[in-house]
């Protein structure tokens, strides 16, 4: 029986460190979750917060501007890694850089197919009186036309395709189960349910761009109708004088709430 003591002690002592490297382990676990889950958190954040800098930028005051904030996005998101990280990096953490970098390239990608044709037609002389007659220009400015429509649709669904975006990249990522979890409950609570779906109406866009259009087919459909004489139109049919008056006060009311639409895609 005195053997049997000793044995018994043995066992408890090992049951007992047992538990408690368990415990630490889980513990440990626990904490890199969470890690994860903040440094995913903020980069989400990061492209929408660059998003409020493309939705208030001034497009025909700086047209190029798209490019300088991919930029600022990139730099602002590659110093997050470093500043969240407490300890050594671990694989999840990794597995959590590779999302949040891909995640910024697919942002710059949708906010360039959002802003670029906008900031194109903002700066572009397309539009100018004097190329009305150019058959070429007329072919140019059907593409930035058509290329500002599948920015609308863009858009319009933007918010939706970022968290679609955001859990595809969770569910095909190196993250375990839990953490994926973790992350997408975390993204949700702390950032996607702060933003919603602003006053952006695709509708008001397409008929700005549709007038647009047929402004402009009219004039290529009747060019003996008009002259441009000073950068200014001068039409000798009457019926096509009024018809594209009506259409160019239209535009003209119209231009500062077109540009406007872009302000407003996603809202606090």
């Amino acid at each position: 029986m005195k053997k049997i003591y000793p044995l018994i002690a043995l066992i408890l002592v090992l049951a007992i460190a047992g538990k408690k490297g368990f415990d630490y382990y889980q513990n440990q676990r626990a904490e890199q979750r969470a890690q994860v889950s903040y440094l995913l958190s903020r980069c989400v954040n990061q492209s929408l917060l660059s998003l409020f800098h493309l939705q208030s930028n001034d497009w025909k005051a700086k047209p190029e501007f798209y490019r300088e904030e991919e930029s600022l996005l990139r730099a602002a998101v590659s110093e997050l890694p470093v500043q969240l990280l407490d300890g050594k990096p671990f694989s999840e953490w990794q597995a959590a850089v590779d999302i949040c970098n891909r995640l910024t390239e697919n942002s710059n990608r949708q906010h360039r197919t959002i802003f670029r044709p906008v900031a194109y037609m903002a700066k572009t002389g397309l539009w100018e009186m004097e190329r009305l007659t150019d058959t070429r220009t007329l072919e140019r400015r059907k593409k930035a036309l058509y290329r500002v429509q599948v920015s609308a649709q863009a858009a319009d669904s933007y918010l939706e395709d970022f968290q679609a975006d955001v859990t595809s990249l969770l569910n095909n990522s190196l993250l375990s189960e839990e953490s994926r979890r973790a992350a997408q409950e975390e993204i949700q609570r702390t950032v996607f349910s702060g933003y919603r779906h602003g006053n952006f109406s695709r509708k008001e866009v397409d008929l700005y761009l549709d007038r647009q259009q047929h402004f402009y087919q009219l004039l290529v459909d009747n060019p003996k109708g008009f002259a441009v004489r000073a950068g200014s139109l001068y039409f000798y049919d009457k019926k096509l004088h009024r018809e594209v008056d009506g259409l160019n006060r239209a535009l003209l009311t119209s231009e500062i709430d077109f540009y406007n639409q872009w302000r407003q895609i996603v809202t606090r």
